[in-house]
Formats: C-alpha cells, sequence, structure tokens
C-alpha cells in the first residue's frame, strides 16, 4: 500500500491543481457520456431546490454554521456525477443538486474552491485513481460527512472488482508540522515509548523544518531516523484534528478498514515542509 501510495502522489497534482489543463480541454467532454448520475432523495415530504439551497449556504448561518450547512443539504435531493481528468490520470466524484445541469461538469474546475466560478454548484467532490480515493473537498462550511455520498457511489461501483482491487482511502495531514511544534509533541510521553531518542530528535527537526544538530541539511537520513517518532505523531495527530478525523470517518462510513500512519508516502517538498511526508492510509480488512 505504501508504494501505491507514493506512485499516486507523483500524479495526485496533475488530477487536483491543474486547472489550466481543464479549461484548454473542457470542450473535449460530451457530458451525456462522461457521467454517472445517481440522485439521493431528501428526506424531507418536499425537498429543498438548487436556489433555495444556494441560498441558504450564502448567508448565515449557512455559510457559517457546518452544522446548518449540512442540515440544508439533507433536505435537497442530490446527484453524484462522475467526471474524468482530461490528463486521464484521475476521475472526479461531483454531489451536486439533483436539478443543477449535468452539463455543468464540463466546466468543473479541480484546482479552485467549490462554491465558486466554474464550481459554483458542487457541494463536495473526491479523486479517484485506480482504486484509491483521495482528495476530499466540501463546499464550506459543510462538514466532510456530506462527502460520504460520493465515497458510497465509488463502492456501489467497485462492488464487484477482484480482492486486489477494492477501494481504499488516502487522508493528507496538512497541519502535522504545525501542530507538533505548537506543543513539542515529539516530548509526549506516548511518542517516547514509540521510538527513541534519536527519532524524537528526527523528528523534531521535521517540525521544526530545519537540520539537526551537526548536520548541515534537513535530508534523507533525518526522515528515515525519525519513522517511529513521527508515526507516532501522526497517528495522534489523525485523532485530534477535527478536519482530518471527519473525512476519515467519512471514508470508514462506506469503507471496512482502519486507517494507519504511512511516512513519507508523499515527497513533494511542499508537502514535506507541512506534514514531513506522512498520510493516513485506509488498510482494509
Amino acid at each position: 500500500m505504501l508504494s501505491r501510495a507514493r506512485a499516486l502522489c507523483r500524479v495526485a497534482a496533475v488530477a487536483t491543481r491543474a486547472s489550466a489543463t481543464v479549461g484548454a480541454h473542457a470542450h473535449l467532454f460530451s457530458p451525456g457520456r462522461h457521467h454517472s448520475l445517481r440522485c439521493f432523495s431528501a428526506t424531507a415530504s418536499s425537498s429543498l431546490s438548487w436556489d433555495a439551497l444556494a441560498a441558504d449556504l450564502s448567508s448565515p448561518p449557512g455559510s457559517e454554521d457546518p452544522a446548518a450547512a449540512a442540515a440544508s443539504v439533507a433536505k435537497a435531493d442530490l446527484r453524484v456525477d462522475e467526471w474524468p481528468h482530461p490528463s486521464g490520470v484521475a476521475t472526479f466524484w461531483l454531489l451536486r443538486h439533483a436539478d443543477t445541469d449535468p452539463a455543468g461538469a464540463a466546466s468543473f474546475d479541480p484546482g479552485a474552491d467549490l462554491g465558486s466560478g466554474a464550481n459554483a454548484d458542487v457541494l463536495a467532490s473526491i479523486v479517484q485513481q485506480d482504486s484509491i480515493l483521495y482528495g476530499m473537498k466540501t463546499r464550506r462550511p459543510l462538514p466532510p460527512s456530506v462527502a460520504a455520498r460520493l465515497v458510497r457511489a465509488a463502492a456501489e461501483t467497485a462492488a464487484e472488482a477482484p480482492e486486489d482491487k477494492k477501494l481504499t482511502a488516502l487522508v493528507a495531514l496538512p497541519r502535522l508540522c504545525a501542530w507538533a511544534r505548537a506543543g513539542e509533541r515529539w516530548n509526549d510521553a506516548e511518542v517516547l515509548s514509540k521510538s527513541n531518542g534519536e527519532a524524537c530528535e528526527a523528528a523534531e527537526a521535521i517540525a521544526l523544518g530545519r537540520p539537526r544538530e551537526g548536520h548541515s541539511v534537513l535530508g534523507r537520513g533525518t526522515f528515515a531516523a525519525a519513522e517511529p517518532a513521527w508515526v507516532a505523531l501522526a497517528e495522534a495527530h489523525m485523532e485530534e484534528d477535527a478536519d482530518v478525523l471527519g473525512e476519515l470517518m467519512a471514508y470508514k462510513s462506506v469503507l471496512p478498514g482502519a486507517f494507519r500512519a504511512a511516512h513519507m508516502a508523499d515527497g513533494d517538498p511542499e508537502y514535506l515542509a507541512v506534514a514531513g511526508g506522512a498520510m493516513a492510509v485506509l488498510t482494509p480488512p
């Protein structure tokens, strides 16, 4: 799984950050041919129209309170669209109101926020490459639980897949270094019990973004030495960061297995600076 996570991360930027590519190729897609539509009916006797839902999400309390926003979404009929990235490396699962035009997916911008511009009618999105789901996003302030519908749609599509193609998931930890720095968490008893002095010293260097004493660079050796301590820090962070935990639970509400911290799952320099390369990886039962 770790090698698959690393391979995925090498192309994730193409699928999630290259909005200019999308604009250049959007005309190549036929919405009728590239969209698999799944509708979810509201439990209320009369559902919110798209205009009413958009209004709820654009003004308080729906524009500020996750619970209020989720309550409004629960009153609406929703649709799941599949949208293939022009590069061919990934497919996006998109959550929209059932009233919105399916042709709108042709102008979806993977690099932009949800709820504005080309993504004005997108409530949530998840990226799928091969059998791996990642990159969960929701329109602010909707909680990650709203995106569980997308996980369910992907799982239904993959229900007949062979055992080695069963769905799994990756969750980024973009606040791990800041969290570790804020509390000097490399000194936690739990971390110390799972590692050693050298690992904790290396973990401190990663969190602070500077070389260890006696070293000229923050390099490969430091990251290797830090592994037991950094994994322990990542696992603690996964439980304490509300946004990360919400994303983990959205996946786990549909997919079996347990999330584990994977060391150096993403070696992108920007990601190393904020997370030390660690990611949460869903391990099947």
